[in-house]
Order: structure tokens, then sequence, then C-alpha cells
């Protein structure tokens, strides 16, 4: 009768020592690559940010600057319009003021 387990333990070969070697050599390239995609993404990623945070200053004046432009433009416009007005009403009172002292010349009539 044979002795056999239902659960047998694996044997293996025993690794010769250049392995080791070659083991720790494959893990210190796939660490020196893993360093360089890692400097790489973190430097990009700030280029990235930097040129998207000038490109929004840059945005922001060139807006503000419009902005301020055309709302100077509106005050212009409103200021004209309310000398126009006042100079209108400046008319009519020196009109008023002549008709009085015209009308005041005038002998009176009985």
């Amino acid at each position: 009768m044979s002795t056999m387990n239902a659960y047998p333990s694996p044997v293996y070969p025993a690794m010769p020592m250049p392995f080791f070697g070659m083991w720790s050599d494959v893990a210190g390239l796939y660490r020196e690559v893993v360093k360089t995609n890692t400097e790489q993404l973190f430097l990009s990623s700030a280029k990235v940010i930097q040129e998207q945070m000038l490109r929004a200053v840059i945005t922001a004046a060139q807006s503000c600057t419009d902005a301020l432009a055309k709302n100077a433009l509106s005050v212009q416009q409103q200021s004209m319009e309310r000398f126009a007005e006042a100079n209108g009403k400046a008319v009519g009172l020196m009109g008023q003021a002549f008709t009085r002292v015209w009308m005041g010349s005038l002998p009176a009539v009985k």
C-alpha cells in the first residue's frame, strides 16, 4: 500500500545564487523607471497648472480691460446726455429770462 498525501507539498528547485543578484538588478531597473515616470508626471503636471494659471490671469486681465473700457464708454455717454439735458434746460431758463425782460420793457397796454 502506498502512502499518498491528498495535499502534496510542492518541491521547488533551489535557485542558484546568480539569480538572486539578477532579481535585485531587475528591481533596480523598474525602480528607476517608476522614479523617472513619477518625476515626469509631477513636472509636466506642474507645467500644465502653471500654463493654465497664466492663461487664466491673462484672460481675466483682458476681460477686465474690456469691461472697464465698455464701462468708461457708457459713463461718458451718460455724462454727455446729462450735459446735453442741462444745456437744454439752461437755454430754456435763459429764454424765459429773456422773455420776461423783453415783456417787461414793453409799454403796458391799457
